[in-house]
């Protein structure tokens, strides 16, 4: 495994991590969700391992909002992290992995994101419909219009604080209380998280998202989720249904990994097997 870095249009550096870089042909590429990164995300890790062995390579794309917060500046000035992300960035911290992966010789690629990073990943292929990507993959994908109930009540205490923040020209400060006991966001940064429709792009839900996104995709996607993620509500293969029967492609592959949880721990081999059986005949 080696540490890359790549440049967006917006100036910021982003570090990933490459495994198996000398292997040429197929490439897949996952990006995180909220906070999410290498260190944390052991199942990426054993991921990017297994695909190794079997001569595929892979990319952890950390995206602009890795981490909680990097307040070290990039060349744009601006910190990153989860603290300051902006949605709509997404679609330059992905482009910039695709672009080196194609720069550096790979065949194949395949584009994925867990959690947040799966809105991420099917906002970034309905707005780059010409790039050529061979397959997707959805991990743990979430409905991001519907807040479970503690992170509801924890909305809707910060929201009025964001608003005075944004009448007093503050959107850069950070609020003073974490978005469910978690995470501090800048006001400008929690804002976009509720309020930016673009994210809301897997409805399985609520009613204020639209699957029109998703419907544009032409490839063939992988959807993959624990047993026991919460955020399927107690059926997760019923969740990912809702997904396969919204999509365009009707070859889709739906798979539940039995006993895992958001982020399959002690099932990360199962996770990773699921995902060298969808890769490894492109």
């Amino acid at each position: 495994m080696k540490i890359i870095e790549v440049e967006t249009k917006w100036r910021g550096v982003l570090r990933g991590s490459l495994y198996g870089e000398q292997y040429k042909d197929t490439c897949v590429i996952i990006t995180n969700g909220t906070c999410g990164n290498i260190f944390e995300n052991k199942f990426l890790q054993v991921v990017g391992e297994e695909l190794e062995k079997h001569k595929i390579s892979f990319i952890y794309a950390h995206n602009s909002g890795a981490f909680h917060r990097i307040d070290t500046r990039t060349k744009s000035g601006r910190p990153i992290g989860c603290t300051y992300e902006l949605f709509d960035n997404c679609l330059d911290d992905l482009q910039a992995y695709v672009t080196f992966a194609k720069e550096n010789g790979f065949k194949h690629i395949v584009l994925g994101g867990h959690s947040y990073g799966a809105n991420k990943v099917v906002y970034y292929l309905s707005k780059n419909q010409n790039e050529i990507i061979d397959k997707y993959i959805l991990i743990s994908p979430t409905d991001t219009e519907n807040l479970k109930d503690h992170e509801k009540l924890s909305a809707d205490e910060l929201m009025p604080i964001a608003l005075k923040f944004k009448e007093e020209n503050m959107l850069d400060e950070l609020l003073p209380i974490a978005f469910d006991n978690y995470n501090l966001y800048t006001a400008r940064a929690f804002l976009d998280f509720v309020q930016n429709k673009n994210s809301k792009n897997l409805p399985i839900y609520s009613e204020n998202g639209n699957w029109e996104q998703l419907k544009t995709i032409n490839q063939v996607g992988l959807f993959v989720m624990g047993e026991k993620d919460s955020f399927a509500f107690g059926d997760a293969q019923k969740h990912l249904q809702m997904i396969n029967n919204n999509s365009k492609s009707k070859n889709n592959i739906v798979r539940v990994v039995e006993s895992a949880g958001h982020t399959f721990r002690n099932k990360e081999k199962e996770l990773a097997q699921t995902i060298l059986e969808f890769v490894k005949e492109i």
